[in-house]
């Protein structure tokens, strides 16, 4: 085995090597032994050395080319120059012409940085991409374009519905605005509403600031099918409730439980009858009391201590002081019978009323007259008063004795 330098490239190689490791090239044929070939560098570098191939060539048999002349032993080559190497080089591989690839064939076929075969392979494939990226992309703004029409619609008939059920106006002028495109009959629709909804509003603030219960039941009357209908029959209710209250009679709160039944005020007003009745004395409660008061007074006309003790139970008040007792009544009767009086007389009026205490037990509460009671007198000196009136007021207790007792002069 000997050295050579690579035709290609220069570089030192075996000359048993098929390719050098520096550059790639094909050196020889593998199996062919060039350390036999012996050339004639008598001649220049341009002339040209013809090598014929012998008429068989087989591997691992030497090639003797027949048209070089051997060199004398004086003479030895050691390492041809790149020009010589480079025919020896094309006559070994003329040698072998059924083995060897001409070198721009196998260039053109495997050369993956840019061959011709790979690079027509690429381009298609990246067309066939863009291609397909188009294409996605267009089905997807599609998709996207349906979906959000899709949606809006569905958006657009939750607020017309929302709109034509509202009491507010703005909610209506909002969704004009924000729904320009709707549909026409939706926006018609919320249009007519939105008309009838401000004249309403319009009347309805007139009959407000007039506060009457009139005025109140002629926007009910022209407008009855009104939102703010509710309203008005409340502000009717309030009205008839205060008018109950300021009269402060059981038949005044009747008549209003009557025209209001199922009102916010009705329990109150029936709570207002129930606890009068607890209080209201009964026909014959009224008679007995003032059969006591009756007695109480002619009593006194006739200055009878013992008729006038028959009408006083124990005493809690008399008079204004408490803790008092019978005896506090008869001294009462004694003081008013002056020395200058021949006789006195006490009427009871007209205005006679009866209740029951919320005092005291309340399985028997005591009765209680209101009345006012004329005195009469009649006396020597005719220059002091004869005549006067007093609110008197009257416990009773059930056994029908007197138990409080005041008067005050009108």
């Amino acid at each position: 085995m000997a050295l050579i330098n690579c035709p290609e490239c220069g570089h030192v190689v075996s000359d048993h090597a098929e390719t050098c490791p520096n550059c790639g090239i094909r050196i020889a044929p593998a199996g062919v032994d060039v350390s036999n070939i012996k050339f004639d560098v008598s001649q220049g570098a341009s002339d040209e050395t013809h090598v014929e191939p012998t008429d068989a060539v087989s591997v691992g048999q030497p090639v003797t080319p027949a048209a070089v002349e051997p060199v004398a032993p004086s003479q030895p080559v050691v390492n041809p120059s790149p020009s010589v190497a480079g025919q020896v080089r094309s006559s070994v591989e003329q040698a072998r012409p059924a083995v060897e690839t001409p070198r721009s064939q196998a260039q053109y076929s495997y050369d993956s940085d840019g061959g011709f075969e790979d690079g027509q392979k690429k381009t298609n494939k990246g067309l066939l991409y863009m291609i397909s990226f188009i294409v996605a992309l267009v089905i997807c703004i599609v998709a996207y374009m349906v979906w959000n029409n899709a949606a809006n619609e569905k958006l657009e008939m939750q607020r017309y519905e929302e709109a034509m059920l509202s009491t507010n106006v703005q909610d209506l002028k909002d969704y004009l605005v924000q729904f320009n495109d709707a549909p026409q009959e939706h926006r018609d629709s919320v249009n007519a509403r939105l008309e009838l909804l401000t004249k309403e509003d319009a009347d309805w603030m007139n009959t407000v600031a007039g506060g009457s219960r009139k005025a109140l039941e002629e926007y009910i009357k022209n407008h009855p099918n009104s939102l703010h209908k509710g309203e008005a029959e409340n502000l009717i209710d309030s009205i008839d409730f205060s008018v109950a209250v300021r009269k402060g009679t059981a038949e005044a709160y009747a008549e209003y439980l009557k025209m209001h039944s199922e009102s916010k005020h009705a329990a109150e007003a029936q709570e207002f009858l129930d606890n009068k009745k607890a209080t209201e004395a009964t026909p014959e409660e009224k008679a007995m009391a003032r059969d006591v008061c009756k007695r109480f007074f002619q009593a006194i006309n006739a200055q009878n201590e013992e008729k006038l003790l028959s009408t006083i139970g124990n005493l809690t008040s008399f008079l204004g002081r408490g803790g008092a007792d019978a005896q506090d009544a008869v001294d009462f009767m004694n003081k008013m019978y002056k020395d200058d009086i021949t006789n006195m007389n006490w009427y009871i009026l007209d205005d006679f009323k009866v209740d029951k205490s919320t005092e005291g037990d309340s399985d028997s509460p005591n009765v209680v007259a209101h009345f006012t009671a004329e005195q009469r007198i009649e006396r020597t000196d005719e220059t002091k008063k004869t005549k006067a009136k007093y609110a008197v007021t009257v416990e009773i207790s059930s056994d029908k004795k007197i138990t409080k007792f005041n008067l005050k002069e009108k």
